[in-house]
């Protein structure tokens, strides 16, 4: 019987663990509001640095090589809009993100210097963020991608889980940690 509890106890403490640590992923999502845009908006500002093996707005997604610096500034015009401006690799990538109140979800739109297009639209998810992703590659080729975006203010780092259909202009799953460098 003691063995039966300890067993028992065991499997209650890692289920609780798994749970937790995989708590993002389970909570559900809601349409954006003009406020969730304003506070993206803060957490979105200043420059962040990664080092990535693709970033989802250029030619680089699906690299399996090794891996680049990539840099992100985005910067609030005004309080419907901010800007951004993304380095690293061979490209660098233009973006405008706005919150859209017919979808009710946060949208950025860039081109990469390559000729990628990128359209994400974002919701929050429990606290942090979802994202959808449609690229266009100059080729023409269409990616679909979806993500968590998890920011850590007080650390001052972005964790981004992103997700595709594996192909080769693809990702199966991939993790970019974006730290920021200031705001």
């Amino acid at each position: 019987m003691k063995k039966f509890a300890l067993i028992l106890a065991l499997t209650n403490s890692l289920s609780c663990s798994l749970l937790l640590a995989d708590h993002h992923q389970k909570q559900a999502t809601r349409p954006a509001t003009k406020a969730d845009f304003t506070r993206f908006a803060k957490l979105e500002q200043g420059m962040r640095r990664a080092e990535v093996l693709s970033v989802i707005s250029d030619n680089s997604l699906g690299n399996k090589q090794g891996k680049t610096t990539y840099y992100w500034h985005s910067v609030i015009q005004n309080s419907s809009c901010v800007t951004s401006l993304g380095s690293g690799g061979k490209n660098s990538i233009r973006a405008v993100t706005f919150y859209d109140p017919v979808e009710k979800a946060i949208i950025r739109t860039g081109v990469s210097s390559d000729g990628t297009i990128s359209r994400s639209t974002h919701i929050p998810k429990g606290d942090q963020w979802y994202r959808e992703t449609v690229i266009t590659k100059p080729d023409g080729v269409i990616v679909r991608l979806n993500s968590d975006v998890i920011h850590n203010d007080e650390r001052g780092i972005t964790t981004i889980i992103i997700r595709g259909d594996g192909s080769k202009s693809s990702v199966g799953e991939q993790k970019n940690v974006w730290y920021r460098q200031h705001r």
